[in-house]
């Protein structure tokens, strides 16, 4: 597991990127609130529909693999800086199999999150993958 400051600034950035490309794209703003998740989830879920799934995948052309990336670590990182702004943590890369490391945060109860996984699962599966449902069980341990 490789954690530290810089990776802590990757995540920062990428969640600058999200709030960023929601206020060009879709004029939505993000503000690191509890309830700006939300908004997330409607963005990803009008992402969504525009990506190609099951026989359409063959026929119609979605976003690139690098897309998807940077759109996961933007979305991701935005979700786990608002976890991370209310009940601390580190963002850190943990060695995978063969697809790579997963970005991951620690958090500072010692659960572990991977919010640019969810994304990805969002993104490919749909709304029973739902980021604002997932974010809400996530701080909701924080509560208790």
């Amino acid at each position: 597991m490789n954690t530290s400051p810089a990776v802590d600034d990757m995540m920062e950035a990428y969640a600058a990127d999200a709030v960023d490309n929601a206020h060009q794209t879709l004029g939505i703003t993000l503000d690191f609130t509890y309830e700006s998740v939300r908004l997330v989830e409607d963005i990803l879920s009008q992402l969504h529909r525009t990506i190609p799934h099951g026989v359409w995948r063959f026929i119609r052309r979605g976003p690139s693999r690098e897309t998807m990336d940077l759109i996961c670590k933007m979305y991701g990182g935005y979700i786990g800086e608002v976890v991370r702004k209310t009940s601390g943590g580190t963002w850190a890369f943990e060695d995978a199999f063969a697809s790579g490391p997963l970005i991951t945060l620690n958090l500072s109860s010692g659960a572990k999150i991977f919010p640019p996984s969810k994304v990805w699962k969002r993104l490919n599966d749909g709304p029973g993958e739902n980021v604002w449902s997932y974010f809400k069980v996530v701080t909701e341990e924080f509560r208790k």
